[in-house]
C-alpha cells in the first residue's frame, strides 16, 4: 500500500467490509484465468484449443509464477468465508466454466459446462499439490501426468484418433 501512496485505511475505504474485498479478489482471480485460457486457446491450432488450455495450466511455468491461478492456494480458505464471498466465488467459477465449456466435448451446453467444472477442479487440485511438494521432480511428474490424464479424458475422441 505504501508503494502506491495509500494507507491501509484508504484501501479498506473502497470496500464495505473484508468479505467484499475477498469477493472482489475472487472475481479478479477468475477474470484473469479466463484471459489466460482464451490466450492459450487463441494460440492453438484449430481443434487443439483444449489441449493447449490444459497444457498451459498444468505447466511448470504456471506453477512457478507469482501471477498464476490463485484458486489452488485459496480454495481451502473459502469454506471459512461468509456466504456472500462464497457466492461471488461460485458465480465467478461458473463464468469460468461457461468460457471453457466451448472447448469441451459433449452433446449439450450443460454437459460441456459440467465437464468444464470437473476439468478445472481437477487441474486446480493437481496444481495445488504440485506447488506444495518440495521435490521438484515429483512436482514436474505430477504436472506431466495431469496433462496426459486430462487431455486423454477430455480431448474429443475423433480428434485423438486423428493424432
Amino acid at each position: 500500500m505504501g508503494g502506491l501512496g495509500l494507507t491501509h485505511g484508504g484501501f479498506y475505504a473502497h470496500f464495505d467490509n473484508k468479505g467484499e474485498l475477498v469477493a472482489a479478489a475472487a472475481r479478479k482471480i477468475f477474470k484473469e484465468a479466463i484471459t489466460q485460457i482464451e490466450a492459450a486457446a487463441a494460440a492453438a491450432p484449430k481443434g487443439r484449443e483444449l489441449t493447449a488450455i490444459i497444457s498451459d495450466y498444468l505447466s511448470a511455468g504456471h506453477r512457478d509464477t507469482t501471477q498464476g491461478c490463485l484458486l489452488p492456494s485459496l480454495a481451502g480458505e473459502m469454506v471459512r468465508q461468509p456466504q456472500t464471498v462464497r457466492k461471488a466465488l461460485t458465480q465467478a467459477f461458473d463464468e469460468y466454466a461457461n468460457n471453457i465449456s466451448k472447448y469441451m466435448p459433449g452433446p449439450s451446453d450443460e454437459e460441456r459446462r459440467s465437464q468444464a467444472r470437473l476439468l478445472f477442479s481437477g487441474m486446480a487440485g493437481t496444481m495445488m499439490v504440485a506447488r506444495a511438494v518440495s521435490d521438484r521432480q515429483l512436482s514436474d511428474a505430477m504436472l506431466a501426468q495431469g496433462r496426459e490424464f486430462y487431455i486423454s479424458i477430455f480431448q474429443p475422441r475423433n480428434r485423438r484418433a486423428q493424432e
